[in-house]
C-alpha cells in the first residue's frame, strides 16, 4: 500500500476527532462525560466489532492457527519489551510507600511549594519515579483496541481476520495490564488483578464468538435483524473512538505535551522501535500469512494506551505523563503508520 494512500486513510480517520475536539471546546460536552462516551465504547460498540469480524471470518483451520500464533506472539512481544525497560530503568523508580505518603500529603501536586529542602528532593526523587514506572507502561501497551481496529478496519475493510488478530492482540495486552503493570505502578502484588484480566468486555466477547467461529457460523446463518443490530453497534467504533479522541485533546494543556523529553523517548519506543523490532523479527519466516504480519506490525506500532491512563488514575500514579504519552504519541502515529506500511 502506498504511503499516500495510508496517509490519507490515517487523516481521515483523525478527522473524526474535530467533532469531539469541538464539543468540549464549546462546552456542550462537559470533560467529566467523557469517561460515560469511553463506557459505551468499550462495553457496547467495540465487542460488537470483534464479534462481527468473526462472523464475517470463514473458519479454516490455518486461521485457527493463526489466532493462536498472534495471542502468544503478542503476549511474548509485549512481555520482553515491558521486562527490558523494567530492568533498565528499576533503579529509577520511586518508593511507593513514600509516593503514597506525600501525595495524601499534597507534596507531588502540581506547583506544590516544599520549603524543607531534604523533602523537596524527595518529592523530586518520587515523581521522577513515578513518571518512570508510568514510561514503562505507555512504551509497551498500545492503542490496539481504541485505534488500532479502527486503523485496520479502514486499511483493511474487506479482510475481517484482521479484526480478529486485534481481538486476540487486546486480550494478550489485558492480562499483561491488570496483572505485570499493575505491579508495576504500585510495587505491590496484592493488587494483580487476574479476575479483571479475565472478566473484561474484549474477553467476554471472544467467549462469545469462538464458538460461533469454531463451528462454522457465520453472519450469513444469522436472522437480518440480529446482523444489523450487530452491524450498527460495530460500526460505530471508529467514530465513537476518534470522537473520544478529540475530545482528550481539547482538555489536554498542549504546551506540556511537547516538553518532556522522557515522553517523546517512551513515544518513540511505541510507535516507531517496537513495531520495527517486530518485523525484524517476523522478517524470516517467508512462509507466514501476510495478512498476519502485517496486523503484528502494525498493532504493534500503535499509540500507548488508554488503559495506561485508566490505571494511572486507578492507583493514583503519574497521570499527566500517562495522558501526555497517549496524546504526543497518537498525533505522531499519523506518520508512523503510513512509514510502517512501506515495510510491506
Amino acid at each position: 500500500m502506498e504511503f499516500g494512500t495510508t496517509a490519507v486513510t490515517v487523516l481521515l480517520l483523525v478527522a473524526m476527532a474535530i467533532p469531539g475536539f469541538i464539543l468540549v471546546k464549546a462546552k456542550v460536552i462537559k470533560p467529566h462525560a467523557i469517561s460515560y462516551f469511553s463506557a459505551v465504547l468499550l462495553y457496547a460498540s467495540q465487542p460488537f466489532l470483534s464479534i462481527r469480524s468473526f462472523l464475517q471470518a470463514d473458519y479454516t483451520p490455518e486461521l485457527a492457527v493463526n489466532l493462536g500464533i498472534v495471542f502468544l506472539f503478542s503476549l511474548l512481544a509485549q512481555g520482553l519489551l515491558f521486562g527490558v525497560l523494567w530492568a533498565i530503568l528499576a533503579r529509577k523508580f520511586d518508593d511507593p510507600a513514600d509516593s503514597r505518603r506525600l501525595l495524601e500529603e499534597g507534596f507531588l501536586a502540581p506547583h506544590a511549594a516544599i520549603k524543607d529542602e531534604g523533602l523537596a528532593a524527595l518529592a523530586s526523587r518520587c515523581a521522577k519515579g513515578r513518571a518512570c514506572r508510568v514510561f514503562v507502561l505507555a512504551a509497551t501497551f498500545g492503542n490496539v483496541g481504541f485505534f488500532g481496529v479502527p486503523v485496520l478496519q479502514m486499511l483493511f475493510p474487506l479482510a475481517p481476520e484482521t479484526i480478529a488478530y486485534s481481538a486476540v492482540f487486546i486480550v494478550s495486552m489485558n492480562l499483561m495490564c491488570w496483572t505485570l503493570g499493575s505491579y508495576l505502578l504500585t510495587g505491590d502484588k496484592k493488587y494483580i488483578s487476574l479476575k479483571k484480566a479475565i472478566l473484561n468486555p474484549q474477553m467476554i466477547a471472544l467467549i462469545i464468538a469462538l464458538p460461533l467461529f469454531f463451528t462454522g457460523v457465520t453472519s450469513d446463518d444469522l436472522p437480518d435483524a440480529v446482523n444489523k443490530v450487530i452491524s450498527f453497534l460495530a460500526d460505530m467504533t471508529a467514530p465513537l473512538c476518534m470522537i473520544i479522541l478529540g475530545m482528550r485533546f481539547a482538555v489536554a494543556p498542549v504546551r506540556e505535551l511537547f516538553t518532556d523529553i522522557k515522553v517523546y523517548i517512551s513515544v518513540f519506543i511505541k510507535v516507531l522501535v517496537f513495531p520495527l523490532a517486530v518485523y525484524l523479527v517476523l522478517l524470516p519466516f517467508k512462509s507466514m500469512d501476510e495478512m498476519m504480519k502485517i496486523s503484528l506490525v502494525i498493532l504493534s506500532g500503535m499509540p500507548s494506551a488508554s488503559i495506561n491512563l485508566n490505571l494511572a488514575e486507578l492507583y493514583g500514579a503519574d497521570q499527566k505523563t500517562a495522558a501526555n504519552n497517549i496524546l504526543l504519541s497518537t498525533l505522531l502515529s499519523i506518520l508512523t503508520i503510513p512509514l510502517i506500511m512501506l515495510l510491506f
